[in-house]
């Protein structure tokens, strides 16, 4: 009697991987053909952390005193020494590599949830960080907080399924990277942490799956505790409360605008709402997790309130499709005979060599062009060539501080809403003194004279942009792309004000001749 052969144990073709894998990397570069814009504030908040230590009171902003909660120093700390050692190239780098490891964990829960089902786990993992790529996947510290969320649910997902003890033990580690890396979405730990916390408790009725709550517990409890190692204390991971909800924030910031269908992110998720909202549904029988349906529903309503609460719905509504489909999805294809899986092997072959390749070259062809592209480069150019950054008081608006802060230079306001709200730097409503200069509420000769700047930089989305004519004690050394540029009168001599306008009116002309 022979013994029956045991069946041969699936191995995907590695080539399975490097074109899954390769595919959100092309597509990373494809959308991100610049890095945020916030990556200006980030590195200059990340300059000054570095060559001077952690600050409690503001040095970027031409405003004096103003208390500050720095509430993503790690990150800002991390993205200036990448991008010191290694350019804008090492910032790109970073993005990709925080990509993989956000495509990495889906694939490792898609894996654990599914009963290792290779296939359905590599599409899940692509379909959701395509979609986060969209939208979300920015040179932002958010893409520290994705990877830290992500390794919670597997981590989290890990207990369940062994009720091993040591797992837990990244849940405090997890508090810590976060509430220094990125202390504004520390709660959202907790916020992923409640449906767990729900589910853990055993009820038919209710199909609670039930698992061991003691150990958890102790760990959401330390963890929380873990919260308070950081530079700030307690006043980082309350700077939320502090921070959103903001009637003038909500106006001028859109990713704090809420759901609507007339822009592409609001149809974009309302379709994958509808879609993921039908699958729930459908497979509420006997396959539901009370955690998921928490989770979809608690990231749903964040999305709602702010755009920017999409982000977290993408990131765990998607992945327990693993979970549903993993008995009515091919695992492998393990029945397909050897003649047609050697034609897939080919396949997989080609179709590899192909994205790396595709991959190769849209990443060199990226360097090609300056990432951190700015629109007020040039004019900065000049404002550096005739001002002394250490005494110098800049105008600049909302989108452009940030910039100029880089450049060294001391803005009126910058992209850091937040500081700019009386209840957070403990002096001046400046951010509505801002909303009311642009919505003409407050007379802006009067602004101008409050405030006695040495150079206004006037971008052509600004109030002031068509009225500085009106406004006497300035004239333009800068007027191009969009921007002008005024340096205030008294600051020079009739001769040198003649002779900035010369210098300026003459490097635009041979730049006009070098374009031509």
């Amino acid at each position: 009697m022979t013994k029956k052969k045991k069946k041969e144990i699936y191995k995907p073709s590695k080539w399975i991987f490097i074109i899954i894998f390769t595919i959100p990397f092309i597509f990373c570069l494809l959308l991100n053909k610049h890095l945020d814009n916030d990556i200006w504030y980030l590195l200059s908040e990340g300059r000054y952390i570095f060559e001077n230590g952690i600050y409690h009171i503001d040095p970027l902003s031409m405003h004096e005193g103003l208390n500050v909660v720095v509430q993503n120093w790690l990150s800002a700390t991390s993205f200036w020494i990448i991008y010191d050692l290694f350019g804008q190239m090492g910032l790109m780098i970073m993005i990709l590599v925080c990509n993989f490891f956000i495509c990495f964990l889906l694939y490792k829960i898609c894996m654990l949830i599914s009963d290792r089902n290779y296939i359905l786990s590599l599409i899940v993992m692509f379909a959701t960080d395509i979609t986060l790529i969209s939208h979300f996947i920015v040179s932002r510290p958010q893409i520290i907080s994705f990877i830290v969320l992500l390794s919670l649910i597997y981590v989290l997902e890990l207990y369940i399924k062994t009720e091993n003890k040591k797992y837990l033990i990244w849940l405090p580690i997890l508090s810590l990277i976060e509430v220094n890396m990125h202390a504004s979405l520390w709660w959202m730990l907790f916020l992923f942490m409640l449906p767990y916390v729900i589910d853990s408790f055993k009820c038919d009725m209710l199909q609670l799956q039930g698992f061991k709550k003691k150990p958890f517990f102790i760990a959401i409890a330390i963890a929380f505790l873990v919260g308070l190692i950081n530079p700030y204390g307690y006043k980082a991971i309350t700077f939320i409360f502090t921070s959103y909800g903001d009637h003038y924030m909500h106006i001028f910031i859109n990713e704090l605008l809420p759901f609507s269908l007339e822009k592409n992110l609001g149809r974009h998720m309302f379709g994958l709402m509808l879609m993921i909202g039908l699958i729930y549904t459908y497979f509420r029988e006997g396959r539901i997790r009370v955690r998921y349906i928490c989770l979809f529903c608690g990231t749903l309503l964040l999305g709602f309130m702010s755009v920017k609460g999409f982000s977290h719905f993408i990131l765990v509504s998607i992945f327990p499709l693993a979970y549903f489909f993993k008995d009515l999805f091919p695992k492998d294809f393990s029945e397909i005979t050897g003649d047609l899986r050697k034609g897939f092997n080919t396949l997989y072959l080609i179709v590899g060599v192909v994205c790396l390749v595709g991959f190769s070259y849209l990443f060199i062809q990226k360097f090609q062009t300056n990432l951190m592209e700015n629109k007020a480069n040039e004019a900065m150019d000049i404002i550096a060539k005739v001002f002394n950054p250490d005494t110098t008081k800049v105008y600049a608006s909302f989108n452009d501080g940030g910039y100029v802060e880089f450049r060294g230079f001391k803005p009126y306001m910058d992209p850091r809403a937040e500081l700019f709200l009386k209840k957070n730097n403990k002096k001046a409503d400046l951010f509505k003194e801002f909303y009311e200069l642009q919505h003409n509420q407050i007379d802006k000769a009067s602004f101008i004279k409050k405030y006695n700047f040495d150079v206004m930089l006037i971008a052509n989305t600004d109030s002031l942009y068509n009225e500085m004519y009106n406004i006497d004690g300035y004239f333009v050394i800068y007027d191009k792309d969009g921007y002008r540029v005024y340096a205030k009168n008294e600051a020079f001599t009739d001769e040198k004000r003649q002779e900035i306008i010369n210098s300026y009116n003459e490097a635009l002309n041979k730049k006009n001749i070098n374009e031509n």
